[in-house]
């Protein structure tokens, strides 16, 4: 597994080292092949705010944000009528200083924000959503899944 790490705001939260390895762990769980490349860019809200406005057509800030390489249609890359490399899953984005300033309020250190927040973005480059009830509920187990096994791998 590649991850690609860019720390535009030098956070203290979790090294770089703790990331690639929380998302090396969390490919590995969900069977992708070792050739799997994620881009992890930690920045702070006003670029996610920008980038979300740009993007998404939401004026505002969020913690996290998904660019996944390819869409999960069958018919993108025909769509598009270009090559991609399906290893290569994607940006996740996060918000540093929105994810440091939200734990509390779910009752988690930054740290574990964090990681919960990774694994969310992550499997949003997986074509995971949150859209629906029951895509939700099928998402949310995931993330429940995965960081509960990396807990237990750690402890």
């Amino acid at each position: 597994m590649e991850i690609y790490i860019l720390d535009k705001v030098e956070q203290t939260y979790l090294s770089h080292e703790q990331i690639e390895e929380l998302l090396s762990f969390a490919l590995s769980y969900l069977n992708k092949k070792e050739s799997t490349e994620v881009s992890v860019v930690l920045t702070d809200a006003k670029e996610v705010h920008q980038l979300n406005r740009d993007y998404r057509g939401i004026d505002s800030p969020t913690d996290v944000l998904s660019f996944a390489q390819i869409e999960n249609t069958d018919d993108a890359l025909e769509q598009e009528d270009i090559e991609v490399e399906e290893d290569l899953l994607g940006d996740i984005i996060l918000a540093v200083d929105v994810v440091n300033a939200q734990a509390p309020e779910f009752g988690n250190t930054t740290q574990d924000e964090m990681n919960f927040m990774l694994i969310h973005g992550l499997l949003h480059l997986l074509g995971y959503d949150h859209m629906e009830d029951d895509e939700a509920e099928i998402m949310e187990a995931l993330e429940d899944e995965i960081l509960n096994a990396y807990a237990q791998k750690h402890a």
